[in-house]
Formats: structure tokens, C-alpha cells, sequence
């Protein structure tokens, strides 16, 4: 609104305001802008402006009652839980949106795995599988009241980890040999090549990295319980182990395994 005062004795003139609504004072509003969070649509809002010299104050004004018009919802904050997340597992979008004008605000989302478009509609969750490490998931949400949709706003991306792998073998119970052998067998659910080492083993046990084929020429004197720590590592650094006791009751007998893990 444009405001024009004048005074006769060419004095400064400044404005004094005061808002109503439906016909009534708000209080406190005194100011030249009335805040929008006050209004509800629908309602009819108009200003009277009165001029003040320095003496005395001229005849009230007040303006024509124009509606208050629909402003649209808007979407504040969205973020993505968990905070971390693997390939398969169910990323939830968290979502805070308000309205103006108080009415019911709706949401809808549109999920991205990369730069694609995967899915869109009003569930506010992601299913990941079949997605691989290192995908980035971002969600964009949109806020509508009855009357029109408000802008939308979209998430950080997160980028999927990477899943550990699994020893599915189980070392033989017990050798009669001179020699101990056992073929550690792991998968990767992300499909990544998996290394194998040993981290605890007696002297002269070997692993085959790229097979997992464990030997161990068993000394004809050695007696006793020797403990094995078996790592496979997958191509991003994550490992699974295994552990288990190698008993050698005496020279050149049958020794049996207990698997710890």
C-alpha cells in the first residue's frame, strides 16, 4: 500500500497504523506491514492510518478490506534415517512441513537413486534392494494444501555402505593325518572379491589368500591346543573372521577342533 500525507502548515508528517480483521483491532498492530502468520484465508483485513504533525493528529483513514488469499504450505526440513544404511535395508524420509493458513498440509516424494528417478507417490520409505554400495539415495518432497501445492525441498544425499561378508564354511572336527587342512569358504553379499589371512594361527600354518585353502604340516612332536583366527576381507576393507582351537592331545594322535565364532 502507498501512503500520501500532506500538511497545511508544511510541518513533517509521520503515520500512525492500526490492522483490523473482520472488522476488529488486532492489538500490537501497529506497524506499516502486518506478519502474514497471523491471517487465515478467507478473512478480511484492512488498515487505518492516522497522520501525526507536531502538534496534533489529522483525520483517521482507513483503506477498503481486501481477502486474505490461500498461501501455499511449505516444507521446512528433510532428512533421511537411518543415518547410515546397506544395500536392502528400508530408508525412511523424515519430513517437517507447515501451512500458513492452517490447513491439512499432505506430502508427496520422489525418491532418486543417483540421478533417476525411482520412485514417486505419498509412501514416505525406500526399499534398497537390489541397490550395490556407494549408491546415493535422495528424496525430494513436495507440500500441498487443499487449495495448491507449496515449493518442494529435497534431502542430502546418502550414499549406501558397503556389507561385510560371511564365512559359511565350518573347519573339519578332527585330523588323523600328519596334516591339517581346511578350505574357509566366505561370500559377499555385495559380490566384491574376497582375500583370506590369517591373523592367529601356530607356527607353519598357511592360508591361500586368493582360495582360503588352510595348511598346516603338523609337527610329528607337537602336543597341545593352538588357537586360529581366520579373516576374509572384501574388495571396501570390511571383514568377517572366524576362530576356533586346533587340540593336538599327543604327537601324531587325532586332534579335534572347537569353533569359537
Amino acid at each position: 500500500m502507498q501512503v500520501l500525507a500532506d500538511d497545511p502548515e508544511r510541518e513533517a508528517v509521520s503515520l500512525q497504523y492500526q490492522w483490523y480483521v473482520d472488522d476488529l483491532p488486532l492489538a500490537g498492530q501497529t506497524n506499516p506491514l502486518l506478519p502474514a502468520e497471523l491471517l487465515r484465508r478467507g478473512q478480511m483485513v484492512s488498515v487505518e492510518i492516522v497522520p501525526v504533525d507536531s502538534t496534533q493528529k489529522g483525520k483517521p483513514f482507513r483503506s477498503s478490506a481486501i481477502a486474505v488469499g490461500n498461501t501455499p504450505p511449505q516444507v521446512t526440513s528433510v532428512t533421511l534415517a537411518p543415518l547410515t544404511a546397506q544395500p536392502g535395508e528400508r530408508v525412511e524420509a523424515l519430513a517437517e512441513a507447515s501451512d500458513p493458513d492452517h490447513d491439512r498440509t499432505d506430502l508427496t516424494y520422489r525418491w532418486f537413486r543417483n540421478t533417476t528417478t525411482v520412485k514417486e507417490g505419498t509412501e514416505s520409505y525406500l526399499d534398497t534392494t537390489g541397490f550395490v554400495p556407494r549408491d546415493q539415495i535422495a528424496v525430494e518432497v513436495t507440500p500441498y494444501d487443499p487449495q495448491e501445492s507449496g515449493g518442494s525441498l529435497r534431502s542430502i544425499p546418502l550414499i549406501l555402505g558397503n556389507r561385510v561378508p560371511k564365512i559359511v564354511s565350518v573347519p573339519p572336527a578332527s585330523t588323523t593325518g600328519s596334516q591339517y587342512e581346511y578350505r574357509v569358504n566366505a561370500v559377499d553379499p555385495d559380490g566384491d572379491r574376497i582375500t583370506y589371512q590369517l591373523e592367529s594361527a601356530p607356527p607353519g600354518m598357511m592360508i591361500n589368500e586368493q582360495s582360503g585353502h588352510l595348511a598346516w604340516p603338523i609337527p610329528s612332536n607337537q602336543t597341545g591346543t593352538f588357537h586360529v583366527k581366520v579373516l576374509a576381507k572384501d574388495e571396501q576393507g570390511a571383514a568377517a573372521f572366524q576362530e576356533f582351537d586346533l587340540t593336538l592331545a599327543t604327537p601324531s594322535s587325532q586332534s579335534a577342533v572347537g569353533v569359537k565364532s
